[in-house]
């Protein structure tokens, strides 16, 4: 019933979709904190200090199957451009595209 969690001002979060999971929640949360006062883990230590849920009433967003698709288009470019790029890097990005570009016209 957890939909996720964060960390803001010291305070675990917790979004649960349901109220039945935030009475639970409710009902164990004193015997969570008071574990974790006497046993904090050291890498969690000053992360945060209090522990809350409240229940999300947006519904759960369906993920949907994004199809690809591999559209085909006609070079306007001809591969025929000044280059005028000081830092190297990006130049030799620049003429590696000027290159491809050159390689898909011969190819057509």
């Amino acid at each position: 019933m957890v939909k996720s969690a964060y960390i803001k001002n010291s305070t675990l979060f917790f979004i649960l979709i349901h109220p039945a999971g935030k009475q639970e929640f409710d009902n164990s949360i004193n015997s969570i904190k008071t574990v974790l006062n006497h046993y904090m883990p050291e890498e969690c230590s000053g992360v945060f200090e209090d522990i809350k849920a409240f229940v999300t009433h947006s519904p759960p967003i369906k993920k949907e199957q994004h199809k690809i698709i591999h559209v085909k288009y006609k070079e306007r470019s001809d591969g025929e451009f000044e280059l005028k790029v000081k830092d190297e890097k990006l130049l030799e990005i620049f003429k590696s595209i000027q290159k491809s570009i050159k390689c898909n016209l011969k190819k057509h």
